[in-house]
C-alpha cells in the first residue's frame, strides 16, 4: 500500500521512546522534574494529548462518495475487526508491515543499545494482531454508549489509559480527547467523555496534517459544541509532526470546494496546507468565543529571523482574537529561551497566552537536549505566567 514504508519508518522512530505505558510515561515526567530546576518548589501537572493516527494512511476516497449523494449509515457501528474472510490478507499485510517497522528500529543507533527494542516493537504487534483479530467484544449489558462509534483499538486503548491515569492521579492529569473528523461518531464520542466540560478528558486535541482542514464539516458539530461548554481546543499547528502518508487526499471543506488534493510535489510535509495558522482564521472568526491553543507557537525554528512567518501570523492571531492562545512546546534548542523572552517583550499580548509545554515524547526522542529534565531546566528561569498561571487559566483549572 503507498506510503506503507513511510509509516513503519515513523512508528520505529516513535517507539524508541513509546514503549511504556501511560502510567510510566507519567512517572517518568514527574520524576524528571522534581530532578530539574523548576521542581525545587514546585508540583507538575500534565494535560496529556491523545494521538489519533489511525486515518494516517486513508486518501478519504469514501469522503467523494459521500459527497455526490452517498449517505452515511445511521445504524449501529460495529465494534472494529477485521471480517473472517478477510483475515489471511490481513495476516499478510500485517506481517508486512511488521517487518517493514522492525527494520526501521534495527536501523536506529539505539537498537544495539536497548536490547528491549526488537522485542517490544514484536510485542506490541502481535497484541494489535490479537485485538483485530478477535472480533467484536460486547461487554456492556443494556444500552452500548459506544454503539455508533467507531473504535479502532488502539485508539480505544489509549483513551482508556487516559481515563484510567486521570482517576488515579485526580488534580494532577487533565488529558484532551484526540477528535479526527473522519472517525464515524465522533461527537457522540466528545459528548461521552468531556461531558459539556465535566468530563474526566478536559479537552479536545486536532490534528489536521493527518489528512483534514480545520474546516472540514464534520468538525463543525465538534466545534459548536466546545464553543457552547466552553471545552478548550488544542491544534498542532507548525510545520513538523507526523503527516499523512498518501500522495492524495479528497480535501473536504465547508469553507471552499471539496475536491482532490495531489501532494506529489511536496516532499513528505503537508502541514502547510493542512494546518498553517491562516487554514484556522476561518474557524476563530466563526467560533469567537471559542478557547483555542496553537500549539508550539508555530515551530522551535520560527524564532530564527528568517522563519518567524508562521510565529507572526498566530502573534497576529492572538492580538485579534481575546480566547486564542499558543504553546512553546518542543522548543528544545539551547539559546531559545532567551529567544522566547524577546518576543514576549516586543508583544505584550503573549504576556498572558503563552503557555508552557513539553511535546513528551518528542523531547525524550531528542538526545542532544538530554533528557526531560534538561527541557525543565532549559526554562527555569521563567516567569510563573509562563510556566503555570496561563496554563491554568486556559485549562479553568
Amino acid at each position: 500500500m503507498e506510503g506503507v514504508q513511510e509509516f513503519a519508518a515513523w512508528v520505529a522512530k516513535l517507539m524508541e521512546v513509546a514503549v511504556s505505558d501511560c502510567e510510566e510515561n507519567y512517572r517518568t515526567s514527574r520524576n524528571n522534574f522534581a530532578r530539574s530546576g523548576l521542581g525545587s518548589n514546585a508540583s507538575l501537572i500534565v494535560a496529556p494529548l491523545m494521538m489519533d493516527i489511525y486515518f494516517s494512511l486513508a486518501d478519504n476516497a469514501d469522503e467523494e462518495q459521500l459527497s455526490r449523494g452517498g449517505k452515511q449509515s445511521a445504524q449501529e457501528t460495529e465494534p472494529f475487526a477485521v471480517p473472517k474472510d478477510q483475515q489471511k490478507d490481513f495476516n499478510a499485510h500485517f506481517e508486512s508491515i511488521k517487518n517493514l517497522t522492525l527494520s526501521e528500529a534495527k536501523k536506529s543507533p539505539k537498537a544495539g543499545r536497548r536490547s528491549a527494542l526488537i522485542p517490544a516493537v514484536d510485542a506490541i504487534f502481535e497484541d494489535a494482531r490479537k485485538d483485530l483479530l478477535a472480533g467484536p467484544k460486547r461487554v456492556c449489558r443494556g444500552v452500548d454508549p459506544y454503539a455508533r462509534i467507531e473504535l479502532s483499538p488502539g485508539y480505544r486503548q489509549h483513551m482508556d489509559d487516559l481515563e484510567a491515569l486521570a482517576k488515579k492521579y485526580p488534580g494532577q492529569v487533565f488529558p484532551f480527547l484526540a477528535v479526527d473528523p473522519r472517525r464515524t461518531g465522533i461527537l457522540e464520542l466528545v459528548q461521552l467523555k468531556v461531558k459539556e466540560g465535566r468530563g474526566i478528558f478536559r479537552g479536545v486535541k486536532i490534528y489536521p496534517p493527518l489528512g483534514y482542514l480545520p474546516t472540514h464539516p464534520n468538525l463543525v458539530p465538534v466545534l459548536d459544541y466546545c464553543e457552547k461548554y466552553d471545552i478548550p481546543v488544542t491544534l498542532h499547528c507548525s510545520p513538523g509532526g507526523m503527516n499523512n502518508f498518501r500522495r492524495k487526499n479528497y480535501v473536504s471543506s465547508w469553507l471552499e470546494k471539496s475536491g482532490w488534493k495531489d501532494f506529489q510535489a511536496i516532499t513528505g510535509n503537508k502541514s502547510p496546507f493542512y494546518t498553517a495558522p491562516e487554514k484556522w482564521l476561518p474557524v476563530v472568526t466563526r467560533w469567537e468565543k471559542l478557547r483555542i491553543n496553537f500549539a508550539h507557537l508555530g515551530g522551535g525554528d520560527q524564532l530564527d529571523e528568517d522563519k518567524k512567518e508562521w510565529m507572526n501570523q498566530i502573534i497576529e492571531i492572538i492580538r485579534t482574537h481575546d480566547n486564542v492562545y499558543t504553546d512553546i512546546s518542543y522548543h528544545a534548542r539551547e539559546k531559545l529561551p532567551g529567544k522566547i523572552l524577546k518576543v514576549i517583550n516586543e508583544n505584550p499580548c503573549l504576556a498572558d497566552r503563552l503557555m508552557f509545554g513539553t511535546d513528551y515524547i518528542m523531547i525524550m526522542m531528542d538526545e542532544k537536549l538530554g533528557g526531560l529534565s534538561g527541557y525543565f531546566n532549559h526554562f527555569s528561569g521563567f516567569p510563573d505566567s509562563l510556566l503555570c498561571d496561563n496554563a491554568r487559566r486556559f485549562l479553568k483549572l
